[in-house]
């Protein structure tokens, strides 16, 4: 994705351009092809994603909500300082229907040209169709350095720009290589995003163990599940310094739970509230003043699309 240059001040959309927009939402809030944050996982306020923090050797994943004018063409473009500072995938979601409702699962990849445009010439696959949602899916190298980097989706509709920027924190975690199963069984598509990384949370603090040999075909739940592994294999690490029964207590704090208990002989997920509850596990374990030395700032230097 090549380097742009331009003050962002110049591409801020003005009040001609209120009908073209682009969102990110965490992948715990999973967007319909309306727009609306589907209904098993609405909890108040969806997380605003700004600065998110990043593992090292580790995934994350976001989804970009592209609304535009019915009709209007437009092109979508990713942008990285440094460039190259991350690995981005990107997919478009297959959608499922369970009664009036569209929910994302299955993902297709897409093409991602050397100008950093993602390129999706499918024709819209629900009536009425509103927005477009593509999934990225980025991958940190495991030599980077710990910092601030700065990423951007930018969308071009009729010659002008709409600019979603973020500031990737590279935190000093690591993450160990990906785990081989067994697997934990996935919840159907119509259950709570969340109730998947519920499913990894709850095998660790409760000692029990997956059932599923096989990874299957790319679904947005395996992506969830994996990251929630990938979470749970930080985790791994942090028990030799913090021990086993003080780091469990952490998370399950931050899980909102209050009865170890009576939560590990419930359903995974009974009894946390809110659509990105999961989020604050996440949050300690990339914080966690163990892992090492804390992250450098980085000069921030405009991006543009287009050149």
């Amino acid at each position: 994705m090549a380097l742009r240059t331009l003050f962002l001040a110049a591409v801020i959309a003005g009040g001609g351009l209120r009908a073209q927009s682009v969102r990110i939402y965490t992948e715990l809030q999973r967007v319909d092809p309306f727009c609306a944050v589907v209904a098993a996982d609405k909890a108040g306020r969806s997380r605003e994603v700004l600065s998110p923090a990043l593992a090292r050797n580790g995934y994350a994943t976001f989804q970009a909500v592209i609304s535009v004018p019915e009709g209007q063409q437009y092109s979508l473009f990713l942008g990285q300082n440094p460039e190259g500072a991350v690995k981005v995938a990107a997919y478009r979601p297959v959608w499922v229907k369970r009664d009036n409702s569209y929910i994302p699962d299955g993902l297709e990849p897409l093409t991602i040209t050397d100008n950093g445009e993602i390129v999706d010439d499918a024709a819209e696959q629900v009536e009425g169709q509103t927005c477009r949602v593509v999934w990225l899916d980025l991958w940190v190298p495991p030599e980077s350095p710990v910092r601030r980097t700065r990423f951007e989706v930018q969308l071009n509709v009729a010659g002008h720009w709409v600019i979603y920027p973020m500031e990737l924190r590279i935190s000093s975690a690591i993450a160990p290589p990906a785990a081989k199963g067994p697997f934990e069984p996935l919840p159907p598509p119509e259950a709570p995003a969340s109730a998947t990384a519920a499913r990894v949370l709850h095998a660790y603090l409760c000692g029990t163990q997956g059932g599923e040999s096989e990874e299957g075909p790319l679904t947005v739940r395996r992506l969830i599940r994996r990251n929630a592994r990938q979470d749970v294999a930080i985790a791994r690490l942090l028990e030799n310094r913090a021990g086993k029964t003080a780091l469990a207590a952490e998370l399950l704090e931050k899980a909102g739970v209050a009865d170890r208990t009576k939560w590990c002989e419930s359903p995974p997920g009974h009894g946390n509230s809110g659509g990105e509850w999961y989020l604050r596990v996440r949050d300690f374990l990339l914080h966690s003043k163990l892992l090492g030395p804390a992250e450098v700032a980085m000069p921030r230097v405009a991006i543009k699309p287009g050149e």
